[in-house]
């Protein structure tokens, strides 16, 4: 069987920050300014400062304990720290109350300043009682046009590979 692992479903929805974005990704307080915008070759972002914060709640899959030992979601996304400012960051929060932080305050760009960096995936910690997760991203504390941009926000939910038990051919059963 392959290894290979297979694309699925992007579990965030509008994580591109598309039409309706702001209809699934809702502001967290009135603090601070979220807009979006559009760039060539990029497409659309948000970009956040003055400590804004929205967030998106997401349903995981019903997987018992025993299937998410060999399970697991995984976060990534596109982003630019503009400005290098403070408090830029994402928080994933569990419905378990498990709470992980992000930071990309001051995290020196691995792209020059005209490239976008690329978050690689990031595991995601869930237990059979997480029915839902929230991804929370927190813009800088920076104002004017220096801020958090943030685009193509994407969570992959990776199963285990199956295992052959058997095959059933003309009524006989094959051991693999």
């Amino acid at each position: 069987m392959s290894e290979d692992e297979i694309r699925g479903r992007n579990l965030i929805v509008r994580g591109d920050f598309s039409d309706g974005w702001d209809d699934v990704w809702k502001r967290v307080g009135e603090q601070g300014y979220v807009a979006r915008f559009e760039e060539t070759g990029i497409g659309y972002y948000v970009m956040m400062n003055q400590s804004s914060v929205i967030k998106q709640t997401f349903d995981t899959a019903c997987l018992s304990s025993a299937q998410l030992t060999k399970a697991q979601y995984r976060l990534s996304f596109k982003y630019e720290n503009s400005g290098d400012g403070t408090n830029s960051k994402v928080i994933i929060r569990t419905a378990s109350g498990v709470e992980k932080e992000i930071d990309l305050s001051g995290k020196p760009p691995e792209q020059p300043q005209a490239d976008w960096n690329y978050f690689e995936p990031y595991p995601l910690d869930v237990v059979e009682d997480d029915r839902s997760i929230d991804i929370e991203p927190h813009g800088s504390a920076l104002g004017g046009g220096a801020g958090l941009r943030l685009t193509d926000f994407d969570v992959q939910l990776h199963l285990g590979p199956l295992v052959l038990k058997s095959v059933m051919l003309d009524e006989r059963s094959y051991e693999p």
